[in-house]
């Protein structure tokens, strides 16, 4: 069996892209370009994808589904994660705004994101 630390680490990676773009400078986040999309959405998606990773990092890993118990800390997790960032954001001041709402949308993603890691995992067994 592979090291369990190779699964993990896009999970991992993606947790950190996740703090660099919520947490950058917005100057620093500029493509020089505009697509108008709702940051709602893309807060959704980051946190479906991270928690999609988490969950399939772990079973594959073990070889097998993961437990309520640690589906329900990786959701917890991600959603203080969330919680954590949008305080930050309101703390510093790098031209971000803290927003109840993309913490909801956050959490939101990181709900489906473990439910539908489950009906995938079903689908592929």
């Amino acid at each position: 069996m592979l090291n369990p630390w190779i699964y993990r680490a896009p999970a991992i990676g993606w947790g950190f892209l996740i703090l660099y773009i919520c947490l950058a400078p917005v100057e620093d986040l500029d493509p020089g370009f505009s697509i108008q999309i709702s940051d709602k959405l893309v807060h959704f998606i980051l946190y479906f994808s991270w928690v999609l990773l988490l969950y399939f990092a772990s079973s594959r890993a073990y070889k097998r589904r993961l437990s309520r118990r640690k589906m329900l800390a990786y959701w917890i997790a991600a959603a203080c994660v969330g919680g954590a960032v949008e305080f930050l954001q309101g703390a510093m001041d790098f031209g971000r705004n803290a927003d109840f709402m993309d913490g909801l949308a956050n959490t939101a993603g990181a709900m489906t994101g473990i439910i539908s890691s489950r009906l995938f995992h079903k689908i592929l067994e």
